[in-house]
Formats: structure tokens, sequence, C-alpha cells
């Protein structure tokens, strides 16, 4: 069988994985075909392979090193498990014997896996805020093995990874490979098609076996799923909001929310207050804390007073329309909390602030 190759070593396929116009691929023995980027597939000896993005790393970490380039070609949900596939090349040097590492070790996740194995890449679900690594079974991840990954100059080797299930309300994942992330990747079913029963595979080949079903089922998910967080602001910067699967924080600028010493609430306030307590209506449960803090300006006992006044302040302001779903209690920290040094203004703002903290409902994050 015909090996995928791009020629000149390397020109052809760092234009397609840099983003450039479409260039010429070429098979050691086919004429020049067309790359058709708008598809969503390169062809490979007259093969259509998915592409779903592209994606580049230092091998190393450090600018000057070579530098790892490849395709995803898709993320499949499996009986299960989920499954990424994509291919990578260094196109001076090639991957592996004599040529570029395609996953140093110090990329790899510490303490979950072993050595060879191309374990450096994550899916990240950003609406869900979760994210998955492969699976695992004894240290030994579900994934290809990095000695398998060998590719001369300008050819892809092609490597897949075994992750968790997904939820089945998870369409589009992001792919870090490497130090590089591949956005919106559309999640599919099933295993692609033709499967190659030999564990090195070039681009055009086919596609690697995955481990069996029963390898599947002996893995464990512990380690392999973790938690992302999200930051917002609005425009005006009164709030920034802190989300994680299970929570959200919500930091008020007290600057802009009270005038300085004073706990009645600006006109500006009632807008955001507003959202927030839609936000709190509509995924909220529990018990929604708001806690006050101020800067070391003025006494402990000034200080711890001003606190509560402006949480109880901006709790009244959110009790209205917050629902029944959750209780609401107001607290004081003063200026026991700092959040800065209070020997700079900026800091003593940073520290003038009110937070409001509630958990999210399942199936609401």
């Amino acid at each position: 069988m015909r090996s995928a190759r791009w020629l000149p070593a390397g020109v052809a396929l760092v234009a397609v994985l840099a983003g450039g116009p479409v260039a010429a691929a070429q098979t050691s023995d086919a004429p020049d075909e067309e790359l058709d980027l708008t598809q969503g597939v390169v062809l490979v000896d007259g093969v259509e392979a998915p592409m779903r993005g592209t994606f580049a790393y230092p091998s190393f970490g450090l600018g000057s090193d070579p530098v790892v380039r490849g395709i995803v070609h898709g993320v499949h949900r499996l009986e299960g498990a989920t499954v990424l596939y994509y291919s990578l090349t260094e196109p001076t040097k090639g991957i592996g014997s004599g040529g570029v590492n395609a996953f140093p070790s110090d990329l790899q996740e510490p303490g979950l896996y072993g050595y060879n194995m191309a374990s450096a890449v994550e899916l990240l679900d950003i609406v869900g805020l979760q994210g998955y690594r492969p699976l695992a079974v004894d240290g030994e991840a579900l994934t290809s093995a990095t000695a398998d990954l060998q590719a001369e100059p300008g050819e892809l080797a092609v490597a897949f990874a075994l992750f968790p299930e997904l939820p089945e309300g998870v369409t589009t994942v992001d792919v870090v490979i490497g130090r590089d992330v591949v956005a919106e990747v559309p999640v599919g079913d099933g295993a692609l098609t033709p499967v190659v029963e030999e564990p090195a595979v070039l681009l055009g080949q086919g596609w690697p076996e995955l481990p069996s079903s029963d390898r599947i089922a002996a893995a464990g998910a512990e380690g392999t799923v973790f938690g992302l967080s999200r930051r917002t602001a609005d425009a005006e910067q009164v709030a920034r909001t802190e989300e994680t699967v299970e929570q959200v924080a919500v930091t008020l600028d007290a600057n802009v929310v009270f005038d300085k010493a004073s706990a009645v609430l600006s006109a500006g306030a009632q807008s955001t207050l507003a959202d927030v307590a839609a936000d709190i209506a509509a995924r909220g449960t529990g018990e929604v804390v708001v806690t006050g803090h101020t800067d070391s300006d003025g006494s402990d006992t000034e200080n711890q007073t001003l606190s509560e006044q402006r949480a109880a302040s901006v709790l009244a302001a959110l009790e209205p329309a917050v629902g029944d779903e959750v209780t609401l209690a107001a607290v004081g920290k003063g200026e026991s909390e700092p959040v800065a040094s209070n020997s700079s203004d900026e800091g003593q703002q940073a520290n003038r602030r009110v937070t409001v903290v509630y958990s999210v409902q399942e199936g609401k994050r």
C-alpha cells in the first residue's frame, strides 16, 4: 500500500496546517490533487480523510524547537468511550526513529499514565465546563503508543486516544494537543473505517485498530474527568463572574455599586443586580451567600459594620426576583479577607467588593 506523502517535503503540508491557501497534494506515484479545505476533507492517494482543524506546537515547548504539526480528523462516540483521531508530522525531520518526539515526557499527565503513550491530549466541553483526559488501565493509556508514531518528513502518522463517554447533549468539544487547541470539533458517531490492523498507520492507509470493548470496560474514569472554570465580566466591569460546573461566584465592584463609605446602592447597580437575580432564579439552588468586604481604611468595627450593611443591601435588591428555589444569607467580612495589598489605591479598590455565591442546579450547568 502506498504511503501518504506531501511533496515537496513539508511545503504543501505547512501551507495547509498553517491555514494558508489551498495547496497541491501529491503521493509518491500519483498526480497533483487539490486539497478541498472548504469541504472539511483532505485527499491522500485519492482517499478522503476528514479534516476538523489543524494544530502546531514546538516539540519541547520552546520557540526554537522543531514544530510538530497535524490535523484533527474527528471526535466520535463509541460504546463506553469517545475516540479522537488525529495525525501529525514534523516537516523537516519527521516523527520518531531519529526524528522529533511527538510528545515529550514533560507533556504527559504526571502519575496518571506511564511512558511511551500519546496521552498529552485532552477534550474540553466549555459549555458543560468539563474536561477529559485519556482512559487508562493499570497506568497504560488507551491511546496510540508514541513508538508507533513514525513518519518521514512530510508524512502524517495517524494516532488515536480514547476518552470517557461524553454526555448526550455535547455536540462539540475543543481538542487540546501538545500545547495547541483546535476549537469546536463536532462530535460524531462510530469508529472511522477502514481499520488497519497495524500499530503504525500513515494518513491515507486507513485508521488504527482501537482497544477492545473489554479493555474499554476495564478502564476507570478516576483522574480522567476534571472541572473547568469560566471567567466573564460585563462591559462596565461592575460584575466579574467565575463559574464552575457546580457553582457561580459573582464579584461586584463596590466602587461602582456604592459610594465610598456608603451602603446605598447606586442607580447603575440595579441593572447588574437584576441580571444576577435572573440567573439565580433560572439555575440557582440551595443557599445564596452574599458577602461584603472593605479595604483597611477606617477602624475594624466601622469596616465590619459597612461590609454587613452592603451585603444586606445587595440581598434586599436580589430577594424579590430570585424565586423560591433558594434562600439568601448576608455576611460581612470587613477588612479581614483582602484580595490585594491595602498599601495602594488600586489594592484598596480591589478589596472593596461584594460577592454573591450560589450553586447550580443539576442539568442547568
